[in-house]
């Protein structure tokens, strides 16, 4: 289908803007996480740090409104996306609370070292520590340990695999969901629509570029499978739901993805996203058809973890 029209009118927008040629513009201008975010309700928010394995990490922690259950509210640990080198617990601030009102579960966003000052493995071992860390002090932050998830927009997806990957190979408490938005699945090679759409929709191959010289500095890390999980073993991975969007560079690696995940015989749903393009999930103030998915993909997370 064509472009949504919300969509539409924030393209032509970002085209009038001085197009960013190195990370310290990206980091400077101004992205779609600057976008008005939707007004939804839910219950107390405060700021933490968390240890990680070089230094303290940031966080944030959302909580639903009305009593907590017993047990506590399920949790769902949250990963930001900006490629890997962009991006805080600010910038997916909204996202956070809208994932906690729709799906009634406490969010807990974590930042994590960002590239190119620290490459890959730096925030992967970020995102495992902080994941960890929560698993065990889930009844400090007044939910439910039984009921964890992973959750995350594109850089903040990858992460959300790596982690469930190390929590199978390593022994770590499993999650029991894994919410991934738009996630990157495949750095080593390159898929149609990461040609198709590789121009004019937001996320260009340039910035891709840009993102991926920052974050793999050894080209034998693009085959490692917390970086292109499209490789890994996928067996005993908890349920997942894979949003995509039409007009992404990573459409196609999400939904192939979501097949490999599926053919190793996991539990799998996809939510589709026509009309739609890279950072919608930032977008949902204005594009009223990605704030539709998000609210789908909350109630999912609850659901998934109330089953």
């Amino acid at each position: 289908m064509p472009l949504d029209p919300a969509v539409q009118a924030i393209l032509n927008h970002l085209a009038g803007l001085p197009r960013p040629t190195s990370i310290e513009q990206l980091r400077a201008g101004q992205s779609v996480s600057a976008l008005p975010g939707r007004p939804v309700g839910i219950g107390p928010v405060r700021d933490l740090t968390l240890p990680g394995p070089a230094s303290e990490l940031p966080a944030r922690l959302y909580t639903p409104t009305g009593e907590a259950p017993a047990a506590g509210w399920p949790l769902a640990v949250f990963f930001h996306g900006g490629g890997f080198v962009l991006g805080d617990i600010a910038s997916h601030d909204s996202l956070c609370r809208e994932l906690c009102a729709s799906g009634a579960v406490a969010v807990l966003s974590v930042e994590y070292r960002l590239a190119p000052e620290f490459p890959f493995p730096a925030p992967v071992d970020d995102a495992y520590a902080a994941y960890l860390w929560a698993a065990s002090h889930a009844a400090e932050l007044g939910a439910d340990p039984a009921r964890l998830a992973v959750a995350g927009d594109s850089a903040g997806a990858a992460l959300s695999i790596a982690v469930t990957l190390r929590a199978r190979d390593e022994g770590g408490k499993a999650p029991q969901a894994q919410l991934l938005i738009y996630p990157p699945a495949d750095l080593l090679n390159e898929s149609g629509s990461r040609r198709a759409n590789a121009e004019g929709y937001f996320l260009t191959r340039d910035m891709m570029g840009m993102f991926g010289r920052a974050y793999i500095t050894d080209p034998a890390h693009l085959s490692h499978p917390h970086v292109s999980p499209i490789l890994a073993e996928l067996h005993d991975l908890p349920p997942a739901l894979v949003l995509t969007a039409e007009f992404d560079p990573l459409h196609d690696e999400g939904v192939a993805y979501a097949q490999a995940l599926r053919a190793a015989g996991n539990h799998v749903e996809e939510l589709a996203g026509p009309g739609l393009i890279h950072g919608f999930a930032n977008m949902t103030g204005v594009v009223p058809a990605a704030a539709a998915l998000i609210d789908r993909a909350g109630a999912w997370l609850g659901e998934t973890l109330r089953s």
